[in-house]
This record gives structure tokens, sequence and C-alpha cells, in this order.
């Protein structure tokens, strides 16, 4: 029997649209009845849950199949346990994600506690986020500390704290205290940045940096606005010309590391190369702050499912609400394809400054 080309026109166009009406069907029931858990590689309350839990609150509304969340933290070594359980012992069936500040110090470095390469992570997509740096007022005795300008001349030693040797908090902040040739005493192992505020609010330590996210979120209602606590600086963000620039989601009066280093030492100074390199590297990794990953071996069906839904996510008017209330500057945010890209070009730098940067957190563990 012959078949008219309309009418094979017409059982093709069919058979077309019966496929994709049953991958329709099968895509919006993806995830349903399923337990989804997402490790967060730091402990509970600090700034990688608090963000974490928002942005996984609103991005479940464009999951399909309306899935369970549960989430657990895997925390130490600066972030770097939890990357290294999601990549050694995470399911690759679509039911485990990590939301991680991700331990890119670690990786640029080649440190031996983050045992796989970030690279090999699927990403569904990343935050940016600036950090701040806040100090206790009366951090120096005898003056109330009101500015970056009370400190940077100051014979007393401050007391510092962070995550880890390899995390970029403390590598950040020790390169600030060494470049500005502030006396400190630097103490790490904190799991959270909970524990840090706890520390700084019994008077154990007297600075740290906070992500904008924790520091418009706990910092400013539990140390800045009770009196126990200052802003000093931002880190700002590397330019193509091999300097750095404030940025523009940091109220103006708290001053980027330049402008804090040209304070000190006149306009236009710098700090010494590998220094001033770290701090840019650095810097540059802030632009991809947090990350929402699956494991290598995940079927793109899910990865692409959750970029789908981070994408929406990031254009929910409710999120973006939210999200200006809790960090006091809108979101900016990076698909999936857009953050593996930036990961794979930030992780390479060159063997002289991955040699100091390995260098200079292994003399915090001494």
């Amino acid at each position: 029997m012959r078949i008219s080309f309309k009418t094979a026109s017409l059982v093709l166009a069919a058979g077309a649209f019966a496929t994709a009406m049953t991958t329709g069907i099968a895509g919006a029931q993806l995830f349903k009845g399923k337990r989804i858990n997402i490790i967060i590689n730091y402990g509970a309350g600090g700034n990688t849950d608090i963000q974490g839990r928002m942005v996984i609150r609103h991005m479940k509304k464009y999951v399909p199949g309306e899935p369970r969340f549960i989430f657990r933290h895997v925390s130490g070594a600066a972030g770097a346990v939890g990357a290294n359980f999601l990549a050694e012992n995470g399911r690759t069936n679509g039911t485990m994600m990590g939301v991680f500040t991700i331990p890119i110090m670690a990786q640029i470095m080649k440190a031996p506690e983050l045992r796989v390469d970030l690279r090999d992570f699927l990403m569904v997509g990343a935050i940016a986020q600036q950090t701040i740096g806040h100090i206790r007022v009366d951090a120096i005795p005898g003056i109330k500390i009101k500015s970056y300008r009370d400190i940077i001349n100051t014979k007393h030693p401050i007391r510092t704290a962070g995550h880890g040797p390899i995390s970029a908090k403390d590598i950040r902040t020790r390169l600030f205290f060494d470049t500005l040739k502030i006396p400190y005493k630097h103490v790490t192992g904190f799991k959270s940045a909970g524990k840090i505020r706890a520390a700084i609010m019994k008077d154990e330590i007297d600075m740290t940096a906070d992500s904008v996210a924790g520091y418009f979120g706990r910092v400013v209602p539990q140390l800045i606005k009770t009196g126990i606590s200052v802003p000093i600086w931002h880190i700002g963000h590397p330019t193509p010309d091999g300097d750095m620039r404030c940025s523009e989601t940091v109220s103006k009066d708290i001053p980027c590391f330049v402008k804090v280093y040209e304070a000190k030492f006149g306009k236009g100074k710098r700090p010494p190369k590998l220094y001033w390199d770290a701090i840019r590297t650095i810097a540059g990794t802030r632009e991809m702050l947090r990350i929402i990953v699956f494991r290598k071996g995940t079927p793109m069906k899910y990865v692409e499912a959750m970029r789908t839904a981070w994408a929406k996510t990031m254009k929910d008017p409710e999120f973006a609400k939210e999200y200006r209330k809790a960090n006091s500057s809108d979101l900016i945010g990076m698909t999936g394809a857009k953050a593996q890209k930036y990961l794979s070009d930030i992780v390479t730098v060159p063997p002289d400054l991955q040699k100091f940067l390995l260098d200079y957190a292994n003399a915090a563990k001494s």
C-alpha cells in the first residue's frame, strides 16, 4: 500500500508529538517520590548553611516531581571534607547534591586536604559574594575602634580567626594583616562562621570576615547593632589590567583592601608581587563563592533539570526580594555552564604563585 507524502508527514508529526509528550511527562516526574540529600560543607548555623537553605527553599518550587530535600552537614578542613565526601561517596542517581562554599584555594594550591578535582563536579549554578571584615571595637586597649584607620598603625596584636590553613578566609585575613604590617595572632579550626561569631561575643577573638550573606544576616544583628564590632574592609574585585577595584555591592563606608593599603602606604602603592597576586586570586574566587553541584557520573537529565530550576530561581521575584533583604545587595548568580567554565579558568595559576600559596598556608599549621 502506497502512503502519500502528506499522510507520511502527519504520521511523523504525530509520532514526534507523542514522543515529546512522553518525554515531558517523564521530565515532570523526574524526582517524584524521591528524597534529595543536600550536603553542606560547613557546620550548622554558618554562612553556607544559611544561604544554602535559602537557595533550596526557593529552588525546590521549580524542581520537577516535588521531591523532599534533606540537609546534611559534612564539615572540616575548610570545606574540603564535604567536597571529598560528595566526590568519593555521593550517590549518582540524582538524589544527592552539594551546596558548598567552594574550597577553591585548596584546589589552586593542590593542598593534600582536598583529594578531588573540583572541576569534576557537575555545576548546577553559583553565587558571587564579597566578604566583609569586622573587628571588636575594644580590640586595642585604650581606644574605641571606629574604622580601619584605628588599626592600621597599631602595635597591639589583633586576634584573628578562620576555618583552616587552606581556607580562603584564613589566607585572605593573614595576607591583609601581613601586607598592612598589622600584628596579629591567628586562631583557626572553627567549623562554622557561627562558632567564630560566638567566640567574638565571648571576647576570645577580635576579628574575622564573613560573606555578605553572613555579614548582613548574622553579623549585623549580633555584633554591629549591639555595638560589639565594626566593619573595616572588603576584598573587592580583580580587574583585567592587573589591579583591583571596590565592589558596588558593598557600602562605600566599608572600603576595599586597595583603599586601606593606599591609606597606609600612599596612593598607587601595592603589596609585593606574590602577595598581590595571591590577594587578586582570592578576590577572583569570590565570583563563585557558593556552588550547587552533583557528583561526576550523575546522568545529565538530573543535572539539566536542576540547572533549569536554578535558572528559574535566579529570575524569581520572591527569591530576589528575600536575597536582597538578607544580603543588602542584588543577586549575582551564574548558570551551571558558565560556572563550569569559570572554575576551569580560575584554578590555573602560575607555579610560583601555587607554591607561594601552599607554603603560606602550611606556615599557619606550625
